[in-house]
């Protein structure tokens, strides 16, 4: 029999990787996606009337683009309710409630991931025009998870193993900008610019490159690695300029579209 914290933590997952899901297609997007959070922990909505909901989860953006969207917020999320559904969330000192001023998007409890981009896009344009102030409920909290957790097992990989929605994400993300960078140093444009620095502006970048060179980031790692050496080489005057990371995210996509060729 399977015990009701293993039904929780499984139920947790499930959110998880559905906000993933969300979360990925967001970044593909150009939203600065900085965490995902899910939670089947009860306690707080108990403590709260105005929470009225007994799952949910979080995706959280970078300070930036939170400021784009509210810039008289602490902070904003993209909130997914296990009663209501996806509202977009800023967060205002003194707020009486904890969902003040979301926009709720409607659509049902787990609408498709492109609906719930949409819906992002459209906050990115007009955050006051999207979605709706009234907050829908699709189910009452405490209620029978059993479909809810059906629905949401559909966002489940299948070759997760024993990897956790979080180790999942980090891998996701590490992978997209590790595509993004690839593809930016891979570039047929071959122009050269000049760009002004401060000598502490440039080591401050360097740190920056420094702090990405975790063995863990893989690809990412190796790009910030060469593209500090080829700055440093190019800080020394009477060195001849290098250009290490463009050489090797070339020979990287090469590689990748001849896999891709033979069909591997």
């Amino acid at each position: 029999m399977t015990s009701k914290s293993s039904a929780s933590g499984e139920l947790k997952e499930a959110i998880g990787h559905y906000l993933n899901a969300v979360a990925e297609a967001l970044l593909r997007d150009g939203v600065p996606v900085t965490y995902v959070r899910a939670s089947t922990d009860t306690r707080a909505a108990a403590d709260d009337a105005s929470i009225a909901t007994d799952v949910d989860g979080d995706i959280g953006f970078n300070i930036s683009f939170e400021r784009s969207l509210y810039p008289e917020s602490e902070s904003v999320e993209l909130n997914w309710s296990g009663t209501s559904g996806w509202s977009l969330m800023p967060m205002v000192d003194g707020a009486e409630g904890y969902y003040d001023g979301a926009r709720w998007m409607g659509a049902g409890l787990v609408p498709p991931v492109d609906r719930v981009t949409s819906f992002m896009a459209m906050a990115r344009l007009s955050p006051a025009e999207a979605g709706s102030s009234e907050r829908p409920f699709y189910r009452q909290p405490d209620s029978d998870l059993t479909e809810l957790h059906r629905r949401l097992a559909a966002f489940v990989p299948a070759s997760t193993g024993i990897r956790t929605y979080g180790m999942c994400f980090t891998s996701m993300v590490q992978g997209v900008y590790a595509n993004r960078l690839s593809a930016a140093l891979s570039s047929p444009d071959d122009t050269e610019v000049s760009v002004a620095f401060r000598p502490g502006e440039l080591d401050a970048l360097r740190h920056l490159l420094e702090y990405i060179q975790i063995p863990a980031n893989g690809l990412l790692s190796a790009y910030a690695r060469h593209l500090s050496e080829d700055l440093d080489n190019r800080r020394q005057f009477s060195a001849t300029p290098s250009h290490h990371a463009v050489e090797v995210a070339r020979s990287i996509r090469k590689r990748l579209r001849d896999r891709q060729q033979r069909g591997e």
